[in-house]
Formats: structure tokens, C-alpha cells, sequence
């Protein structure tokens, strides 16, 4: 239970890396309480979105009869970290454009459509081999570790909003943390998965 639980708390906290510069964006771009308790609940709805995604996927995906065969979507988290690192997307110019354009009204429908956008891939990279993996046992705990990240999370970004040296730090590890996160868990869910030792077995 506690391998399951750590695990958890690794993944989240991967994809957390990114979305932490998304949230110091926003954070930075809406500094009234009104405008902050909007940005608040359009991350946990957006993040709500992602997740429950992720678990229908993973629902169906266990139907699959041999466990080694799920491992192989470790390879996903393995690969969306390599290309992360070495891309040259700079979201964080993106989004902050966008955010030029975003009225008062309309700010929880766009934080949650930033949530997808900027972190919906990576995040779907590494939840739903993770889930799909996972004893359903658990998710109750899992969920609610996974609620206290993104609460710490949140409740820091806005904290350092004005804080360059922080942003600075994100912008140029954040790549590389969540590189070493991603790489790291993949190989972990095939090897738990039992991927790595079916395949050696065939030789």
C-alpha cells in the first residue's frame, strides 16, 4: 500500500511542474480575491476532468488479460518526457498571451481550458498507465493525496506570484524534473507490471 500511495505522490508531483509556471501565470495575471478564488476553482475543476479521464480510461484498459501487456503504456510517460525536455514549445509565452484576452466573466471556463491544453497530454501520459496499473482498492486515498498536492501547489503559486527568482527556477529545471519524473515512473510501471520480465523471458 505504501509503494502504491508513494507512487502516487511521484506522479502527481511530476506533472505538477508545469502546471505550477501555468498557475504563477495566472496568478500573476489575476491578483484580486475575486479573480484568485476563480483561477482556485478552475484548476481543481480542470485537474477533476483530467483525472476522472484518465480512471475511464484505465477502466477499460484493465479489462486487458495479461498485466505485462498494460505495462507497455510505460512507455508513453517514458517518451512524453524526452520530447518535453527537448521541445521547443514555449508554452508559457502562449498562455500568457491568451490570458491577455480572458474577461473577468470567463475566467474559470479558460483556467480549466488552459488546465487541458498546457497539461492535458503529459498528464494522460502518466495517469493512465498509472491507473490502469493500480489496485482500485486504493484510488479513494490516491484521489485525495492527489487533491492535497494540487492544494499545496496551488496555495504556493499564488504565495510567490511575485517571487521572479521561483519562476525563474521552474523555467529552467522545470523540464528537466519532470524529464527524470517521467523516465523514472515509466520504467517503474513496467517493471511492476511485469513487462520487463515477460520480454527478458522470451529471449
Amino acid at each position: 500500500m505504501l509503494q502504491t500511495l508513494f507512487t502516487a505522490f511521484i506522479s502527481y508531483l511530476g506533472t505538477s511542474s508545469d502546471y505550477f509556471v501555468v498557475l504563477l501565470l495566472v496568478f500573476g495575471q489575476y491578483r484580486s480575491n475575486e479573480e484568485s478564488r476563480a483561477v482556485i476553482f478552475g484548476a481543481y475543476l480542470g485537474n477533476l476532468l483530467l483525472i476522472g479521464t484518465a480512471i475511464v480510461i484505465a477502466v477499460f484498459l484493465k479489462r486487458v488479460p495479461s498485466e505485462w501487456v498494460l505495462g507497455l503504456l510505460g512507455i508513453i510517460p517514458v517518451v512524453m518526457g524526452i520530447y518535453g525536455y527537448f521541445s521547443n514549445k514555449n508554452e508559457s509565452a502562449a498562455i500568457s498571451e491568451h490570458l491577455d484576452k480572458i474577461g473577468i466573466g470567463k475566467i474559470i471556463f479558460h483556467i480549466v481550458w488552459l488546465t487541458i491544453v498546457a497539461c492535458g497530454a503529459d498528464n494522460l501520459a502518466l495517469y493512465i498507465p498509472y491507473f490502469a496499473t493500480t489496485n482500485f482498492v486504493y484510488l479513494p486515498i490516491i484521489l485525495i493525496m492527489f487533491a492535497a498536492v494540487l492544494t499545496v501547489t496551488i496555495f504556493v503559486a499564488r504565495q510567490v506570484t511575485h517571487l521572479k527568482i521561483v519562476y525563474d527556477f521552474f523555467e529552467k529545471y522545470g523540464d528537466m524534473m519532470q524529464l527524470i519524473i517521467y523516465v523514472v515512473l515509466g520504467i517503474y510501471i513496467m517493471f511492476a507490471a511485469g513487462t520487463f520480465q515477460h520480454l527478458i523471458s522470451l529471449l
